[in-house]
């Protein structure tokens, strides 16, 4: 009986060691890791007139199903679903025209990505870095 107590007592005190040492190890790795994808995105509000100028933009294309535009930490997401496949280098160019809807504060702010959603072509993605003046592909 006295060997059972000892050996519980043993395993408890093990699991209490354990659980220390993880816990100091994983909050000094951590330390300070503070993400600054959300910092001061407060000043840098999406206006209803971003947007719809965007949406206006694409939509003088035709074949356009939907358009989606939102905010994931410090990217905005454009998401264009097409009815029936469009011209990709034309695309491309109605994609560097929407630039030109945001303000240059969000600009300096905020990447962009550009998503097309094809119908039975592969879809593509466009990528464009707040310092950058057009999309990448």
């Amino acid at each position: 009986m006295k060997k059972k107590s000892i050996k519980y007592i043993l395993v408890a005190l093990v699991a209490v060691l354990l659980f220390v040492l993880l816990f100091f190890i994983y909050k000094n790795v951590f330390a300070g890791t503070e993400s600054s994808r959300y910092k001061d995105k407060e000043n840098y509000k999406l206006t209803n007139d971003e947007k719809n100028s965007v949406k206006d933009k694409i939509n003088e294309l035709e074949g356009i199903d939907n358009i989606d535009i939102y905010i994931d930490s410090n990217i905005i997401k454009i998401v264009v679903k097409l009815k029936e496949d469009i011209d990709f280098e034309t695309l491309k160019t109605k994609a560097n025209d929407t630039i030109s809807s945001f303000s240059e504060e969000n600009l300096s702010y905020y990447d962009v990505e550009f998503f097309i959603d094809y119908v039975e072509q592969q879809n593509q993605i466009g990528y464009k870095f707040k310092t950058n003046s057009e999309f990448s592909w």
